[in-house]
């Protein structure tokens, strides 16, 4: 009888001690994190970056009708933008995410094909509806992924770790794409540019929908109003929403930044300095999460931004050799991380992508008066004059950061509503 007694016990102990099956949105959160992580690699490894303008130029016999097409990117992008957000919001994140990218294939097969402006023109509608399909949609899908599994104070740290694959495809597409335009032809580099988003289409159909939408309106008109009341009534997604717009705006300094440094640095070192930059943006992204746990979202993004005032200032008003160096910080990925944590915590579940897409809206409106009041700057009065008008644009976002960083504690947050 002892020894029955034994066995039974020695039965039920290794029963006990057997793991416990995973969690199903546990699961979910790994297979969204890495899908998500190769998806972006795959999106922004475009051997055409640095050459787009050029090719463009090639194909139209214009330099002019080159830089029409990338403004008709850019308005594209914006027109589509608060539309599909909406559709992220009533569609769902995967199926608005795999939309993307087979609308992001067709851009690039238009761009490959393409004998003169009018198959370019429609490629590049076809983009910026891509970017606008993802634009919201891809963040929402991460914060709603963490938050079916009850992890979204996690946000921070996945989110550092895949925005930080854009950087590093970034850095490593441009000076491959070179090689193969000196080595074969500039169209070249461009159909080769087809196969990493045919890979993010494959990514995309990975992908497992979050569940955690809550109730939507009857209507899509009924939906944007919901989501605009939301950002009027929320005081800190006000100012977050004017923060986001404002960083954004003045990341306008990228088109010009190269020709203040090609008066301190030799040509051929510009390739270099793009790759830097990257780099450093990389390692900001990856650290974020870390930073955040320790300090918190709207410190981070506060001394963040402050940091990146100061370095692009002393860089600007006394350039030496150096200031090449400064220009690239890693406070970009880190204030991003923060920005995007802040205003995933403040957005509705059922209207997250939409208020996503309305700040980025807003992001794109200002970027454009930024960016053509630098260029009316930069003609009368030089370079650095313009890349210091654009700083001082990202000046109006540091008090608005300070009012979140005193306040967001104290006030009631929206999300889960």
């Amino acid at each position: 009888m002892r020894i029955r007694v034994l066995v039974q016990r020695l039965i039920a102990g290794r029963k006990s001690r057997r793991p416990a099956p995973p969690d199903p949105a546990d699961q979910t959160v790994d297979r969204n994190v890495r899908l998500l992580s190769w998806f972006n690699f795959f999106g922004d490894f475009r051997l055409y970056g640095p050459i787009m303008v050029i090719y463009f130029a090639q194909v139209t016999g214009s330099y002019t009708a080159a830089a029409s097409l990338l403004a008709v990117k850019m308005l594209a992008s914006a027109a589509f933008e608060v539309p599909t957000g909406v559709l992220s919001d009533r569609l769902g994140r995967r199926g608005t995410m795999i939309a993307g990218a087979v609308v992001m294939v067709a851009a690039h097969l238009g761009y490959a094909g393409a004998s003169g402006y009018g198959v370019l023109l429609a490629a590049v509608v076809l983009e910026g509806l891509a970017t606008s399909l993802w634009s919201g949609n891809n963040e929402s899908l991460l914060y709603d992924t963490l938050l079916e599994a009850g992890r979204e104070e996690e946000f921070a740290r996945h989110s550092g770790r895949v925005n930080s694959m854009f950087q590093i495809a970034l850095a490593l597409a441009a000076p491959i794409g070179g090689v193969v335009a000196g080595a074969w032809s500039l169209r070249a580099v461009v159909v080769l540019s087809v196969v990493p988003q045919v890979l993010c289409v494959l990514m995309a159909l990975r992908v497992r929908e979050p569940r955690v939408h809550g109730p939507l309106e009857s209507n899509a008109l009924a939906h944007l109003g919901s989501a605009l009341r939301g950002i009027r009534r929320s005081p800190v997604l006000r100012r977050m929403t004017l923060v986001s717009a404002l960083r954004y705006s003045s990341e306008s300094a990228a088109q010009l930044s190269p020709a203040f440094v090609a008066g301190l640095w030799p040509l051929w070192a510009l390739g270099l300095w793009r790759t830097f930059g990257h780099g450093v943006a990389f390692v900001g992204f990856r650290v974020s999460g870390w930073v955040i746990g320790r300090v918190g979202a709207a410190r981070t993004l506060l001394f963040g931004e402050l940091f990146d005032n100061v370095v692009n200032t002393v860089a600007l008003v006394k350039p030496t050799v150096f200031s090449p160096v400064l220009l690239g910080s890693p406070a970009y990925g880190m204030s991003t991380t923060a920005q995007q944590t802040l205003l995933q915590r403040e957005f509705t579940d059922r209207e997250r992508a939409t208020m996503g897409s309305l700040a980025s809206l807003l992001g794109s409106v200002l970027y454009a008066l930024v960016a053509l009041g630098a260029g009316v700057v930069a003609d009368r009065w030089g370079i650095v004059a313009a890349l210091l008008a654009i700083q001082a644009v990202g000046l109006i976002a540091l008090p608005l950061a300070w009012w979140v960083h005193a306040h967001a504690r104290s006030l009631p947050r929206t999300l889960g509503r």
